[in-house]
């Protein structure tokens, strides 16, 4: 007798959702495989033949993944096991006739230079230092390090992390500060060595920083997330040498941190929503009011990630997983698409003399083989002539951070 087939198909093991092959009642056990990947999960609704049914918890606002692709975007939390309909998803799809327009006349830009010889398994978090002509990144994952490149003379530095990565910026005292799983910590070039002083979340084990940018005060705002849930844990926290404060919860992948060039709207995206948010900004007391939808990108493949801001205003966003640079006016429309030679950008920053280089950085990570053979690019640093000038990265105001070593009990030694 041949033994009985799959209740569900998992149909790529990036999904949120299966696909029942039969009516199944509440109360069934599931478990649903793509190659390897084994999803088990019991369910709280009956689920009819050929309808979805969510693999895990799902974060109202999360663009849902079948196929491998975004199919749309939940309406409200989901529980694991419950069954995944148009009572709480919508479509994704639908296009403004500017989105149209843009995706129709995107273009490549005329010279992409790939630098560096070391491929990242996620290049991250781009910083142009102005002094020594080296562009900063950070290898996030998989393979976790800090990298320095002198885009004059190709010279390459590596210093490899303890554990996963998400951000850098400058220091008015030439080093650096990280974002990591475990928190905040300096980083020092010229000894090559870490000093943890920080850990905003000493309770929430999954989570780790992510995107991280300084403002004109120099300030540093950070986002948090859990890379393998689709609940919204993540928040937004802003790092002062004496304070650190959690700003704003609810995020699932918090990404693309600037501001406009005047300093009074602040820009964060969410990668896995699909959507650029703007805040009124008040530099003062650092403080976010009027939160608004930028823009909504649900409708593009991927997702907004790292993003920087231009010399006229625009907000510069790399679409992880859509292969394009987009180019958003200060009212959020889409003013340019760049299709790029890699699936995966992740981040962009100016650079370079007078800050008319743009740089991307991307990830290989997840991409097969074949992939990776047809984008030879990937995991590296791109340079970019977009026919802008940039600004200069604003800094961490100095290195004082004893009050958070000192009074905090969750500080790492």
């Amino acid at each position: 007798m041949n033994p009985p087939g799959p209740d569900a198909w998992l149909l790529a093991p990036t999904d949120d959702v299966a696909t029942a092959v039969r009516a199944l009642a509440a109360g069934t056990r599931v478990e649903a495989r793509c190659g390897d990947v084994v999803r088990d999960v019991v369910l709280v609704d009956a689920i009819p033949a050929g309808h979805k049914l969510a693999l895990r918890a799902l974060a109202p606002g999360l663009r849902i993944r079948k196929y491998g692709e975004y199919i749309g975007r939940t309406t409200r939390a989901i529980e694991a096991g419950a069954w995944v309909h148009e009572h709480n998803l919508e479509t994704s799809a639908r296009r403004s006739p500017d989105l149209e327009r843009a995706w129709r006349d995107a273009a490549s830009p005329r010279d992409i230079r790939t630098l560096g010889r070391a491929r990242c398994a996620l290049g991250e978090s781009p910083v142009w230092d102005e002094h020594d002509g080296r562009l900063y990144f950070v290898d996030l994952r998989d393979t976790p390090a800090i990298h320095a490149l002198d885009v004059a003379s190709g010279d390459e530095a590596r210093w490899p992390m303890p554990e996963d990565i998400g951000c850098i910026v400058p220091c008015t005292d030439r080093t650096l500060i990280a974002g990591l799983r475990s928190g905040f910590a300096t980083f020092d070039l010229a000894r090559g060595a870490l000093d943890y002083f920080f850990d905003p979340e000493p309770d929430k084990h999954g989570n780790r920083l992510n995107d991280g940018k300084c403002d004109a005060r120099g300030r540093l705002w950070c986002g948090s997330m859990n890379p393998d849930s689709a609940i919204a844990e993540g928040s937004l926290y802003v790092l002062e040498p004496q304070s650190c404060r959690r700003v704003l919860d609810g995020w699932l992948t918090p990404n693309g941190i600037a501001w406009s060039l005047d300093g009074a709207t602040m820009y964060v995206a969410d990668t896995r929503r699909g959507v650029i948010d703007a805040f009124a900004f008040d530099c003062d007391d650092a403080s976010l009011r009027g939160r608004r939808v930028f823009a909504d990108l649900a409708a593009l493949p991927g997702g907004p990630d790292g993003a920087c801001v231009d010399r006229d205003g625009f907000l510069w966003s790399a679409i992880f997983d859509g292969g394009c640079l987009l180019r958003l006016d200060p009212s959020g429309r889409i003013d340019r698409v760049l299709r790029l030679p890699v699936s995966k950008p992740t981040s962009c920053a100016f650079g370079g003399p007078d800050y008319r280089t743009l740089f991307v950085t991307t990830a290989s990570r997840g991409l097969s083989a074949s992939r990776l053979a047809a984008e030879p690019a990937a995991g590296h640093v791109l340079a970019l002539d977009v026919g802008v000038a940039g600004v200069a990265p604003d800094a961490f105001a100095g290195m004082s951070c004893d009050g958070l070593r000192s009074d905090k009990p969750e500080a790492a030694a």
